[in-house]
């Protein structure tokens, strides 16, 4: 059969799965149903990690574009379901085309959510505007016109606003992308004088403890919910610290205090997705207040929802596509297997001599994503990782050990 053919034969049932940045952290095999066609809508350089991958054959068919815009995702999808005609879900769990497919849905009859009900979580002033009565870092947008009009009077505006330290970043990306830190109104003027063209929000700078909560909502009440603390804030990442988080006890007192202020964030967004997963990340500062950063209507990113599997029995990605097709959605009772965690260590700029692995206790999956002889570049956001390692402990101290140990750690050497 020719590459890319269609060998639709479960006539009037489809499922497009859509995904332009994202990757699968499930296995893609496991969305496939004997009574359902399934289709995957993705972007050249995700079709080209699909076939290394060995997983094209999951799908019926794999559709290759790189026009992801409402009407470029929608004349694609109408397309298919011309050939198709029937039942239609389109399942995304990619954060940067979330809106592109609710707007395909609200044009095209399907059903599923709306731009009003992800909107929210595609925007950060549009999330903190959502968000009356939470606790949330004072900020404004950045407007680049009035700056240019006016450089002076505009930072006195910021600094009057936000104050210093204060954090600057896109308010569509992920993953701490084009993030910083600005400590001195010297390096306020410099990011302005070079900020590009990027629609930027200017936040306080808050102190205290990340963490990030998942939660499955189904019918638009929650049915789980797990804690993790992150090792570091994701910006740092920038400044060589490793990316990781790791599961919590049950009885550790932070637990309750972020579910409670979780579930009044949830409830607070009225429009949100009634059927799918939030990750949400809260600081909670030296007095125990917690503060929002922000909430996305999508699964946590690296190998997050590998560390929920191993501890809760929940796979919060797989939980999203579930959610979404609404099918039934049950989490083991109970369930508490070892404590887990993962590290990303950042690219550091230089030709690398040798890889060095730090012996941990606990038992672990590493991967490498370099060689000696490959010349790096500053890791730039956390997808540009130099290796990965998911690890799990039934010792909580132990594990928390062996992340102190890899937080220390330098993994591979420069020349």
């Amino acid at each position: 059969m020719p590459e890319n053919e269609q060998r639709f034969d479960r006539i009037g049932k489809l499922d497009i799965v859509v995904q332009n940045v994202a990757s699968f952290r499930i296995d893609p095999a496991s969305l496939a149903r004997p009574d359902r066609s399934l289709v995957l809508i993705c972007s050249p350089v995700k079709e080209k990690a699909l076939r290394q991958r060995g997983r094209a054959d999951v799908f019926d068919q794999v559709v290759v574009t790189s026009d992801f815009t409402p009407d470029g995702l929608a004349r694609t999808v109408g397309a298919l379901i011309e050939e198709h005609a029937g039942e239609t879900r389109l399942l995304c769990h990619d954060e940067y085309v979330l809106g592109a497919v609710a707007a395909v849905r609200e044009k095209l009859g399907i059903s599923g959510d709306r731009p009003v009900n992800v909107g929210p979580f595609t925007d950060k002033l549009a999330m903190k505007a959502a968000l009356p009565g939470i606790r949330v870092p004072r900020h404004l947008a950045w407007d680049a016109e009035a700056h240019a009009e006016d450089p002076d009077s505009y930072v006195a505006r910021v600094l009057d606003t936000v104050g210093l330290p204060a954090f600057v970043k896109p308010v569509n990306e992920s993953g701490a992308v084009g993030a910083a830190r600005i400590d001195t109104v010297g390096e306020l003027r410099a990011w302005a004088a070079s900020a590009g063209p990027w629609e930027f929000e200017v936040d306080e700078f808050v102190e205290g403890t990340l963490y990030h909560v998942d939660s499955a909502v189904r019918d638009g009440e929650v049915v789980h919910v797990h804690v993790n603390q992150d090792l570091h804030p994701c910006h740092e990442y920038a400044y060589g610290k490793v990316n990781g988080s790791f599961t919590l006890p049950d009885d550790d007192p932070v637990v309750p205090v972020l579910k409670a202020f979780n579930e009044k964030v949830l409830a607070t967004l009225e429009n949100k997705p009634r059927d799918g997963v939030f990750h949400h990340e809260i600081f909670l500062n030296a007095a125990g207040e917690p503060i929002f950063l922000e909430i996305a209507a999508r699964a946590p990113a690296a190998l997050i929802p590998m560390t929920g599997r191993i501890r809760w029995g929940v796979d919060i990605e797989q939980a999203l596509f579930t959610l979404q097709r609404g099918e039934p959605f049950t989490t083991p009772e109970n369930h508490r297997g070892p404590f887990a965690a993962y590290v990303y260590f950042p690219k550091k700029a230089g030709t690398v001599a040798a890889l060095t692995r730090p012996e941990i206790a606990s038992d672990h999956r590493w991967t490498w994503n370099l060689a000696p002889g490959d010349t790096l570049a500053d890791a730039t956001d956390i997808r540009d990782f130099a290796a990965s390692v998911l690890l799990w402990n039934d010792d909580y101290a132990a594990l928390r050990r062996d992340l102190d140990l890899l937080d220390a750690a330098t993994v591979f050497e420069l020349v």
